[in-house]
């Protein structure tokens, strides 16, 4: 059996999928999140990675609450074991609510590392989640947005985010709910909080085929992407592609003061230098000297070449006046040049 996005298909094993959907991946520098973290519980509680009233099991897959879920202090999160590569692109994953438990106050969603695990996902600052008792986002907030519907049991929810601009967005079994967040920052975990008794998610991290077609959202990111690079237009007051492309170069290497090769690139493209060669061989001679530790003399030939530049330019004259004195401490540099040719101000 065929499928229009193949990554669908439950013949693929995880390490097939995963490929597929991130080829930009290298998992040996940026590994891909598999399952939860067990990471033992160190003494600060922000390095976290699981709170006390999160059981794990089925392979570090099924996350369950075993707290008392009296308040909001009994929330507990858990992070995934890797935060999401950036070289994704476009990521996702998604969890089965097994069971809604006593009163289903459960968070899916994103958090960087360092955030309180004693909470659910949104809650507090670079916290991302979609709540499942009142159908709310929340973005780094205990308040909550209205966003979509609620979830229990038997469902499906997805979460995706665009590592291009920032955009997270939630699935119900396979339906898009539309983008919750934006402008988020990166290195974000996937995370799930739970807060009263009976409450059980499985995840979902490319083990088996999602819900929600995750491969045709990449296709059409593609698209739009390709849309916008095709609409780009050369602006036509600086003439076609190939002589901005020119004027590209050419500007580079006359600002670096690459003369030779300025000269050389301008007789092959039949271009005229935008400064006169004499101008570019002189600021050369400056930075190299300025390279060199050779402040007074660079100095000199600054007030020698161009009179008044560094008496317009305050700033520039203090700086290099301030790096001639590192470079006199150090023995490699002297007043004596300057004061030769009277110029610049003694110290």
């Amino acid at each position: 059996m065929e499928y229009e996005s193949p990554s669908q298909s439950p013949t693929l094993t995880q390490d097939q999928r995963l490929k597929l959907l991130y080829p930009m991946v290298n998992e040996e520098e940026t590994p891909l999140p598999r399952c939860w973290s067990t990471k033992p519980v160190p003494p600060n509680p922000l390095l976290q990675d699981k709170y006390n009233y999160i059981g794990l099991s089925q392979s570090n897959l099924r996350v369950h609450y075993k707290g008392h879920g009296k308040t909001h202090k009994d929330a507990s999160s858990v992070r995934a074991t890797h935060p999401i590569p950036a070289s994704c692109g476009l990521y996702y994953f998604e969890v089965k609510i097994i069971s809604k438990g006593r009163d289903g106050y459960m968070g899916v969603g994103l958090s960087a590392q360092g955030v309180n695990m004693n909470r659910l996902p949104g809650w507090d600052k670079h916290s991302y989640g979609y709540h499942g008792d009142d159908g709310h986002s929340f973005c780094s907030s205990g308040t909550g947005q209205a966003y979509g519907p609620t979830f229990t049991t038997g469902d499906v929810i997805g979460c995706g985010i665009n590592l291009i601009d920032g955009s997270c967005f939630y699935t119900k079994n396979g339906h898009h709910l539309g983008i919750a967040f934006q402008d988020l920052p990166s290195g974000l975990y996937p995370t799930v909080g739970l807060q009263t008794p009976g409450e059980v998610i499985d995840a979902n991290f490319g083990q088996e085929p999602f819900k929600f077609d995750i491969e045709g959202e990449m296709r059409e990111l593609r698209r739009k992407t390709q849309g916008v690079i095709e609409d780009l237009s050369w602006p036509r007051k600086h003439g076609d592609a190939q002589a901005v492309l020119h004027n590209m170069v050419s500007t580079y290497l006359v600002h670096h003061g690459y003369s030779q090769t300025a000269e050389s690139f301008a007789r092959s493209a039949g271009q005229e230098i935008s400064e006169e060669l004499t101008s570019m061989r002189n600021r050369q001679h400056i930075q190299k000297l300025v390279l060199a530790g050779k402040l007074g003399e660079a100095i000199s030939t600054v007030d020698q070449l161009y009179p008044g530049l560094l008496a317009l330019n305050q700033d520039l004259h203090f700086r290099l006046k301030v790096r001639q004195f590192i470079e006199m401490v150090s023995g490699a540099d002297s007043l004596e040049i300057e004061s030769e040719s009277g110029g610049g101000k003694s110290w």
